[in-house]
C-alpha cells in the first residue's frame, strides 16, 4: 500500500483527536455506509433499494435491479450483468464510466480518475442494498456529478451471532452459493462472507464448441471495534473471476439465423481478473458533531484475451478489424460473412488486454447541526493508476472453422500497449441544509483538483527502459461546481422538490465533461401509497466521448473527442401501493417510468461519434423505459412477484443506420417464495418467461447481442 504520508497523518490525527477528547461518551453503533440518508428529505431525486426489495426477484444482474430506478438506463452485454453499462439521465453508458460508483461509500471503479471504465463491478449477489443519488445532492459524491452516484451496500455485521446460507441451481449449469456468519459481543464484532457463482453460459460456439459461461468467487471479512462514541471497522475483500466472454457480436443475418450462437474465432476469448480491497473506517458520533474517516487501498488486475483482428493478413479483400469485418458483412460483403462463419481460411490475431489498476486514498466527512443548519464538510485525497502491458497471440482458422493452437505472433509491448497513467486528486465539498418551517433549502459547493501523467515505452519487451520521446505527458484540472435544492411541505402528504446543480466528469488528457442540471417535481406519501414525479434537464456544454475497445469507433483506445453542446431532458415517475384483498392476501404494486429526449446541438464529423447532424439523438439513450411489479403476500408464508421491464427503442450511433437500430424489447420475470419456518425459505425464479429473442445491444464491436433466454433457478435460504 503506497498511500502518501500526508494521507496517513491526516487519518491518524482525526482518529486520535476524537479518541482522546470524547472517550467517555456513549454511542449507538450503526452502519455508516449510506449516501442518501432519509430518502424523503433529500433535496433531489434519490432511490434506496433495500435488502427486502432485492430479495423479491433474487437478482444477481445489476441491470435488472436498476430497472426499478427511473432515469437509470442500461446497455446489456453478456446477459449476466458481469460488465455493467449504466447511464443516469443521459450520461454515456459505456462501462458506467460517467457515474460515480461506490461500495460502502468508497470509490470502486478500478481507477475513477485515470480510467473510470468499470471492468470491475461488485458482485451483485452479495450486495445487501443499493442507493442511487441524483440531482443537486449528487455533488457530495464525486468525481462524476452530472448524472449521479450509485452506492452498493455490503452485508452488515449482525447485531447478534448468526448467519445464513443460500444455495441456488438453475438453467445453463447455474450454481450459486452465498454464506455469511457474524459474531457480535458489543465491543468486538465481525463477519465472514463467501459468494460463489458460476454458469456454463447460454451461447454456443459454432464449428468448434466451447464454454461461454463464467466462474466468480468473492471472500469478504469485516472486523469492528466499538468503544463509547467510537467505531473502527476493518474490511477486506478478495475477488476472482474467469469468464469466457467475448467482444464479438453477430451480423444481422447471423442473428436472425442463430441469435445465441457465437462465431468460432471467439472460442479462445476469456476474461481473467482478480483483486484485493482493504479499508479502515472510523466513526465518531459525538454530541457536537459526527465524524467519519476512511482510508482504503484497491488493487485490481484483469486480462481480457479476445479477438482483435479477425483477418490479420487482410485476405480475401476484407479489412482486418473485427468491427470492420462485421460492418462489411452487414453491408453485403459475402467474403466477410464467410470469414465469420468459418468458411474461409484466415489468420486471427488475439490481444491480451492486460491491465493493472490501483486506487487508494483517504476521505472524511464532518457533520454538525447549528441551529436550523445541518452542515456537512467532506474531503478526499487519493491516487489511482492504470498500467497496460499487452501482447498478442494468433491462431489460424481453416476452412470449416477449426482453429490451430495459439502461437505468439508479436509482442505488442510498445506505445499504447505499454503505458502507465497516474492521477493524484484532491476534492472537497461543503453542504448546508437550512430548515425554515415547511421549507428546507440545501446549498452545496464542490472542488476537484487533479494532476495526470502518462508514460509510454518502446522496448518491445516488458522491461520499461526505453521511454517514448513524446512522453511524459502531463495535464491537470481544477473544477468547481455548485448546487442548490429545496423541499417544501405543501401539507402532511405532499412535498415539492426543486434543484439546480453544475456537474462534471473528469477526462484523462482532455477537458472535463460539463453540464448544467435542473429538476422539478413532487413527492406524495400517505399510508402505504407513494408517488414521485420529477422533470429534469441537463444542458451539456461539452459532451465527451472516450474511445474504448468496448465503444468502437475509428480511433485509438484512450483518445477523447468532443461532442459539443447536447440537451437532455425528460420526466420520471415512481409509484407504489399495497391493495388488501380477501382471505388475508395483500397485493403490493410498484411502477417506474421514464421518458427522455436528447439532441446534439451541432453538426460535425468525428472519428468517435461518426457523422452527426444537429438534432440527432444521443446513442444508447432510449426514449422510454417502464418497469412494473405486481406481487402477492399471504399469511401462510407464500409470496410472489411478476415483473415486466420494457426498454424503449434506441440506436448505437447518432445517425442510426440500418444495422445500428435497437428496437424496443421486454423482459417478463416471475418469482415465488415459500417461507417454511422462521429459518427456512424456498424460492423459484423464471426469467424471460416468453423466451423473447431481441437485439439488446450492438456493442462492443458493432455486433448484435441477444437477450438472455428463458431461464429457471431454484434455491433456498437458511438462517441460523
Amino acid at each position: 500500500m503506497s498511500i502518501n504520508i500526508k494521507v496517513l497523518n491526516s487519518f491518524a490525527f482525526l482518529a486520535l483527536f476524537s479518541l482522546s477528547a470524547y472517550a467517555e461518551m456513549e454511542m449507538n453503533t450503526v452502519e455508516t455506509v449510506t449516501i442518501v440518508g432519509s430518502q424523503e428529505d433529500v433535496a433531489g431525486s434519490a432511490t434506496v433499494l433495500s435488502n427486502e426489495d432485492l430479495a423479491k426477484m433474487v437478482d444477481t444482474d445489476i441491470h435488472k435491479i436498476l430497472s426499478a430506478v427511473p432515469g437509470v438506463y442500461v446497455r446489456t452485454e453478456d446477459g449476466y450483468g458481469l460488465r455493467p453499462n449504466i447511464s443516469i439521465r443521459g450520461t454515456a453508458p459505456d462501462r458506467s464510466g460517467k457515474i460515480t460508483l461506490m461500495e460502502d461509500g468508497v470509490l470502486i471503479a478500478p481507477a475513477p480518475y485515470t480510467s473510470a471504465s468499470a471492468y470491475y463491478f461488485p458482485t451483485t449477489g452479495r450486495i445487501n442494498a443499493v442507493e442511487v443519488l441524483k440531482g443537486p445532492a449528487a455533488i457530495t459524491q464525486g468525481p462524476s456529478t452530472i448524472g449521479g452516484a450509485i452506492n452498493m451496500i455490503s452485508t452488515p455485521i449482525p447485531e447478534a451471532n448468526g448467519g445464513f446460507v443460500t444455495q441456488e441451481l438453475g438453467s445453463d449449469g447455474l450454481s450459486r452459493t452465498h454464506a455469511t456468519y457474524g459474531v457480535n459481543n458489543g465491543t468486538l464484532s465481525g463477519l465472514v462472507e463467501i459468494h460463489e457463482n458460476s454458469a456454463d453460459g447460454f451461447d454456443s460456439i459454432m464449428n468448434v464448441g466451447g464454454d461461454t459461461g463464467f466462474d466468480k468467487s468473492d471472500f469478504l471479512a469485516k472486523l469492528r471495534y466499538t468503544s463509547g462514541v467510537h467505531e473502527l471497522t476493518f474490511k477486506m475483500l478478495d475477488i476472482d473471476e474467469t469468464s469466457n466472454q467475448t467482444y464479438v457480436g453477430l451480423t444481422q443475418s447471423s442473428f436472425e439465423n442463430s441469435p445465441r450462437k457465437r462465431y468460432g474465432m471467439s472460442a479462445y476469448d476469456v476474461m481473467n481478473n482478480d483483486g484485493e480491497q482493504t479499508s479502515f473506517a472510523y466513526v465518531g458520533n459525538f454530541e457536537a458533531f459526527t465524524l467519519t474517516a476512511t482510508t482504503w487501498s484497491n488493487d485490481y488486475h484483469r486480462d481480457w484475451f479476445k479477438v482483435d483482428k479477425a483477418n490479420s493478413t487482410k485476405a480475401h479483400g476484407v479489412e482486418d478489424g473485427i468491427d470492420e469485418v462485421i460492418a462489411a458483412a452487414n453491408g453485403g460483403d459475402a467474403n466477410a460473412q464467410a470469414i465469420l462463419d468459418g468458411n474461409l481460411a484466415v489468420t486471427v490475431k488475439l490481444k491480451h488486454n492486460n491491465r493493472f489498476y490501483t486506487n487508494e486514498g483517504m476521505q472524511f466527512n464532518l457533520s454538525k447541526e447549528i441551529g436550523n443548519n445541518a452542515v456537512t464538510f467532506g474531503y478526499r485525497d487519493m491516487e489511482d493508476s492504470e498500467s497496460r502491458l499487452q501482447s498478442y497471440e494468433c491462431t489460424d482458422q481453416a476452412v470449416g472453422g477449426s482453429l490451430s493452437a495459439l502461437v505468439s505472433c508479436s509482442t505488442g509491448f510498445t506505445g499504447s500497449n505499454n503505458r502507465l497513467r497516474t492521477t493524484t486528486a484532491t476534492s472537497w465539498f461543503i453542504q448546508d441544509t437550512i430548515t425554515m418551517g415547511a421549507l428546507a433549502v440545501t446549498v452545496g459547493y464542490r472542488s476537484e483538483e487533479f494532476d495526470k501523467v502518462e508514460l509510454r515505452w518502446d522496448d518491445g519487451v516488458p522491461t520499461r527502459t526505453m521511454l517514448n520521446s513524446s512522453y511524459p505527458k502531463n495535464s491537470s484540472g481544477d473544477y468547481t461546481t455548485s448546487g442548490v435544492g429545496a423541499t417544501y411541505d405543501l401539507n402532511d402528504n405532499v412535498k415539492l422538490v426543486a434543484g439546480f446543480h453544475q456537474g462534471m466528469s473528469p477526462v484523462f488528457g482532455g477537458d472535463a465533461e460539463q453540464a448544467d442540471n435542473m429538476e422539478l417535481g413532487f413527492r406524495y406519501n400517505k399510508d402505504v401509497t407513494a408517488l414521485e414525479v420529477m422533470y429534469f434537464a441537463s444542458d451539456y456544454a461539452n459532451l465527451v466521448g472516450e474511445c474504448k475497445n468496448s465503444s468502437g469507433g475509428d480511433c485509438e483506445a484512450g483518445d477523447t473527442f468532443s461532442g459539443g453542446e447536447v440537451d437532455v431532458s425528460g420526466f420520471e415517475v415512481t409509484a407504489s401501493t399495497v391493495v388488501d384483498g380477501p382471505d388475508s392476501i395483500s397485493y403490493p404494486m410498484a411502477l417506474t417510468y421514464a421518458r427522455t429526449s436528447s439532441e446534439f446541438q451541432s453538426s460535425f464529423d468525428s472519428d468517435y461519434f461518426g457523422t452527426v447532424a444537429s438534432g440527432d439523438d444521443v446513442p444508447y439513450l432510449p426514449a422510454s423505459q417502464l418497469a412494473a411489479v405486481v406481487g402477492f403476500v399471504t399469511d401462510t408464508g407464500l409470496s410472489g412477484d411478476m415483473r415486466l421491464v420494457k426498454y424503449g427503442s434506441t440506436c448505437s450511433t447518432a445517425q442510426c443506420g440500418e444495422f445500428e437500430n435497437i428496437e424496443s424489447y421486454t423482459f417478463l420475470d416471475l418469482s415465488l417464495r415459500q417461507k417454511l419456518s422462521e429459518s427456512m425459505t424456498l424460492y423459484a425464479v423464471v426469467e424471460n418467461i416468453n423466451d423473447d429473442v431481441d437485439i439488446v445491444s450492438r456493442a462492443p464491436k458493432n455486433g448484435a447481442r441477444s437477450q438472455k433466454p428463458k431461464s429457471i433457478k431454484v434455491g433456498f435460504t437458511y438462517n441460523f
